[in-house]
């Protein structure tokens, strides 16, 4: 019994020595904000338009209000006072996001219409800055230090680590990520990716048991990570795509045969010119819908690596481009632009 009432006393200690970082309530603000705020924090989302309430916060709420919002017990109050800072052009928005990095309350957003999912509040902070253009690249930078060094937990994280240069600082952050699987694919696979751009000979192995399971639908993925690393232990993987999906599933989308085009073409030799003669074969296809477009896909990886033993099919398939390839031939795709 003294055991029990002992570790009791501890952790009321324990717990009044740590400071509530969300302190503030909807009774702390003045009256005539806290039906708007009480009619905000009852809808329990984000909607992915404004409201009335929450443009009534923007016009209505001075900086220090916005300010003791983000420490508000409520984290949808929290989310919308750091949008409204924002979209008031508040210049201090990147001091005041790096210190709430560490707020990982989750709230439902619908960023779409008819698509939600919960999101940490940081994450969302995050997103709020980026999708507004504010953040300069030396911002970026800094962002991007803070948050795999310090909060790679972040949804955020996995984004960053697909768009960044490879940096032996974050190697063993992105490594940790590519071992751990999720319900979804592209986590993992986007880390992999990652991964792969450091080029190392002891995660060639690693790899290739990852992406011989050819997870769909996040098979560019894996095609990204051959392109950017093309060793032969990878051929037999592109080789089993073929096999057992472009020759035997329907299309439903040309995305992957694009990466994967790429992938091949990387390999510069008989092998990936024999491969990549078979895409051109229509008997190959149980669906020829997309066939026209894996002709173009075929065309555009030759043209973005270029190789002599490819001079011949290039000439071949040049005819049949449409003015609308060849004009965008050598422009980036608009899916491929990074952010981070």
């Amino acid at each position: 019994m003294k055991k029990i009432a002992y570790i009791f006393i501890i952790s009321i200690l324990f717990s009044c020595g740590r400071e509530n970082p969300y302190p503030n309530k909807i009774s702390d603000f003045r009256s005539e904000l806290q039906i708007p705020l009480k009619k905000l924090a009852s809808e329990k989302k984000l909607p992915s338009s404004d409201t009335i309430a929450r443009n009534y916060i923007k016009e209505n709420c001075t900086k220090e209000e916005l300010l003791k919002l983000l420490k508000c017990e409520d984290p949808i109050l929290r989310v919308i006072a750091y949008r409204t800072l924002v979209n008031k052009n508040e210049k201090d928005y990147f001091k005041i996001l790096l210190e709430h990095l560490s707020d990982t309350t989750k709230v439902e957003w619908w960023y779409y219409e008819d698509a939600a999912n919960k999101f940490m509040v940081s994450d969302l902070l995050i997103r709020k800055a980026e999708d507004s253009r504010k953040l300069t690249q030396t911002e970026k930078s800094i962002l991007i230090d803070s948050v795999l060094l310090n909060h790679s937990y972040l949804d955020i994280s996995n984004w960053m680590i697909q768009d960044i240069e490879p940096n032996e600082k974050y190697y063993s952050i992105i490594k940790q990520k590519s071992k751990l699987k999720t319900d979804r694919c592209g986590v993992q696979l986007g880390a992999c990716y990652a991964l792969s751009k450091f080029k190392k000979k002891e995660d060639l192995e690693f790899l290739k048991n990852i992406f011989n399971n050819l997870e769909s639908p996040c098979e560019d993925w894996i095609f990204k990570a051959i392109e950017e690393n093309p060793n032969q232990i990878y051929f037999p993987i592109l080789k089993k795509y073929f096999d057992k999906s472009v020759k035997k599933k329907k299309q439903g989308s040309s995305d992957d045969l694009k990466y994967y085009c790429r992938a091949i073409t990387k390999f510069k030799n008989k092998e990936s010119l024999e491969l990549l003669t078979q895409i051109l074969d229509r008997n190959n296809y149980p669906d020829t819908w997309y066939f026209k477009y894996n002709e173009e896909y075929v065309f555009k990886a030759i043209h973005k690596n270029k190789e002599p033993i490819y001079d011949d099919l290039y000439k071949k398939l040049k005819p049949k481009m449409s003015e609308f390839v060849m004009e965008y031939l050598d422009k980036p795709d608009y899916d491929e632009r990074k952010t981070w």
